[in-house]
């Protein structure tokens, strides 16, 4: 093999390589979506337990502040 055809050949791989490495995102597929998808179900699913607690918590502590207020007005 001659060393101008080494040259070449390098030249065309290097440049191929270089070109494959440059891509800024990669391509994204089905299995790549369908991860986000079930990524953002749980993100909104925690959000949503987190609302339902803090509501929960709200009406148990107007409950007993109410249930305090009757029992001071019986004495």
């Amino acid at each position: 093999m001659s060393m101008h055809r080494l040259v070449v050949i390098s030249a065309v791989v290097f440049g191929g390589a270089l070109a494959c490495s440059h891509e800024e995102k990669p391509a994204e597929g089905p299995a790549e979506r369908a991860g986000e998808k079930v990524d953002q179900a749980a993100h909104d699913t925690k959000e949503g337990a987190e609302e339902a607690t803090e509501k929960a918590g709200e009406k148990a502590e107007e409950a007993g502040d109410s249930l305090k207020k009757e029992t001071k007005d019986e004495n």
